[in-house]
């Protein structure tokens, strides 16, 4: 069974975890020359992250995407996201460095990447604090962010929804869900409950956006409690696609 990041990453499916963290680095990279990225990531990218996994140093890597025309058009300065997964805290903390080109390929970093033109804008970390997985390979996926009115009552209140349709995942072309909070920066402005919706492809994204997919059996008492917790409604929703990926 093909295990997936969450981004549809996790070393089995259907579970909980206490422990995994992940950090997601956001960029803007240069649309001319964005084609010359996704090819170096796929071609040198991929290939370091698959020794890191192998070694231990993380659980699962990825880069996505932002898919356009799916918003403001302010919104989409931010076109390109790392995903790195660690298994536990302290994994991140005592993390060595992996993506080295000229180790590996004996390309220097900086004559390999030199010529794109990426602007980086942090690291956000969290804490996952549940998720399920299918053998699906996503080739989408949904990064949901929210204030709600009490953190614990909304998670509860998540945890039943998802194992409400847990059953149904599969069926619904759903590869994976997961649900973490925001460990760092604690900036007050930033939403601390954090969602991933990862379906197979575009089509099922829109109902899901829909309240369909996945969702369009869960109990609407459910629902509407999390309307009420989440009274503004969503902070954030990006839909983003798989460039590369490994775990």
């Amino acid at each position: 069974m093909k295990k997936l990041l969450f981004v549809s990453f996790l070393l089995s499916s259907f579970c909980i975890l206490a422990q995994q963290t992940f950090v997601l680095n956001p960029a803007m990279v240069d649309p001319e020359d964005a084609e010359n990225f996704e090819m170096l990531i796929e071609k040198y990218g991929k290939g370091m992250a698959k020794d890191a996994v192998d070694e231990g140093i993380i659980q699962g890597w990825a880069v996505l995407k932002r898919v356009q025309g799916m918003g403001k058009v302010e919104d989409e300065k931010i076109n390109y996201l790392w995903v790195t997964i660690y298994e536990s805290p302290k994994k991140y903390v005592n993390r060595k460095s992996w993506f080295n080109t000229e180790k590996k390929y004996g390309i220097p970093g900086d004559v390999l990447w030199g010529g794109i033109d990426i602007d980086r804008y942090g690291s956000f970390i969290y804490k996952t604090e549940k998720r399920y997985d299918t053998d699906l390979e996503g080739k989408f996926i949904i990064f949901n962010w929210a204030f709600p009115k009490n953190l614990n009552d909304a998670m509860t209140l998540a945890d039943k929804i998802s194992t409400s349709f847990k059953k149904d995942m599969k069926k619904a072309g759903m590869a994976s869900w997961g649900m973490a909070t925001r460990i760092i920066p604690q900036d007050s402005d930033l939403a601390p409950l954090f969602f991933w919706d990862s379906y197979e492809n575009m089509e099922q994204i829109l109902d899901h956006l829909m309240y369909k997919a996945v969702i369009k059996n869960v109990d609407q008492k459910l629902l509407d409690q999390l309307q009420e917790q989440l009274p503004d409604g969503w902070e954030n929703r990006v839909v983003w696609e798989f460039v590369s990926r490994s775990n």
